[in-house]
């Protein structure tokens, strides 16, 4: 494996990790996932892209990566659309030096990451953020979309204000394919944020599909592992949507699911060997560590976003009912 690190802006805070497993010669051109970690908008840690992303090597795709957004002080709206609408240009731009089929370019997000996903799901045509993010085309456009628990209507920081995203009313032709997990029993972020977003696709007729959980709490649908539930409850993990989530995946973007033939690889493998170089070992991430000053989020600290009542603030400390709305 080969890993990558590109800085988004200037002062760092903003980068994209790239991890390829792709041996050359590359005999098929995978698919790559960009994944946008969770936190509540206050930090994000690399090792949210384990679950998903060991899961989708474990089918193929060839290139994972993860988008390590500002957070805290620095989270500005729009520019962590922008950033990953650059993340996605990235990973195009050496498609042919990664193996990467670059019409098949995933991006998944847990909560706070699956807010930025969507909302970029949404606004990567539009011509200022396009020249922002260095883009003449569709070279920022996302291909498919994994969303997790996020809150889809939220309130966000701007460089001067904060401006309240309603995402449902911005799904149109341009918005990718999208799979939808969370839990019903999230009391942090309802699940009616999800059910309303895919009344929204439904609306525009675009494609999607869902897993909501009869059980479990904020997260549990992104886990590895099962969590009992205060009530006793096994709650679920990522193992009870994976495989229907790939499969929609290979459907809208046309990735064969038929059974491969091994040697090509074996040769790719062997091709390697013959350097004598070990493979390379996991990383283990460290724990994370929430930046100095900022404010842990509960759900007693904010609105449930449920029906009829959809709006959530960017975070804690933030309460102001009078924004102004992104369009």
């Amino acid at each position: 494996m080969k890993v990558f690190t590109f800085d988004l802006n200037e002062a760092k805070t903003s980068r994209l990790i790239v991890t390829v497993a792709n041996v050359r010669p590359y005999y098929v051109r995978t698919p790559a996932l960009i994944h946008v970690p969770g936190g509540g908008f206050m930090f994000c840690s690399e090792s949210d892209t384990n679950a998903l992303g060991g899961r989708l090597l474990g089918k193929g795709v060839g290139v994972i990566c993860t988008y390590l957004y500002p957070v805290a002080k620095d989270y500005r709206f729009p520019q962590v659309v922008i950033d990953l609408m650059r993340c996605i240009r990235i990973v195009r731009e050496h498609a042919d030096e990664w193996g990467v089929d670059p019409a098949k370019i995933i991006i998944s997000g847990n909560s706070a990451g699956a807010f930025i996903c969507m909302t970029t799901g949404n606004l990567w045509d539009r011509p200022d953020l396009m020249e922002a993010a260095g883009c003449s085309g569709a070279e920022g456009r996302p291909d498919a979309m994994v969303l997790g628990f996020g809150p889809m209507f939220c309130g966000q920081q701007t460089d001067g204000d904060i401006v309240y995203v309603p995402n449902g009313e911005l799904v149109g032709p341009q918005t990718p394919p999208a799979f939808f997990h969370h839990a019903r029993l999230d009391t942090l972020v309802s699940v009616a944020q999800s059910i309303a977003m895919i009344e929204a696709f439904e609306r525009a007729g675009r494609p999607f599909a869902c897993c909501i959980s009869s059980t479990g709490g904020h997260g549990a649908t992104g886990s590895a592992t099962r969590l009992f539930g205060e009530n006793g409850t096994v709650g679920p993990c990522i193992d009870d949507w994976f495989e229907n989530c790939w499969r929609f995946l290979c459907n809208q973007l046309g990735i064969d699911q038929l059974p491969q033939d091994m040697l090509p690889m074996m040769r790719a493998m062997a091709a390697r060997a013959e350097g004598g170089a070990a493979p390379a070992a996991p990383a283990f991430a460290p724990p994370v560590v929430p930046p100095k000053g900022s404010v842990p989020v509960t759900p007693a600290d904010m609105p449930l976003g449920r029906f009829g009542d959809l709006h959530m603030p960017f975070n804690a400390g933030f309460f102001d009912k009078d924004f102004t709305t992104y369009k």
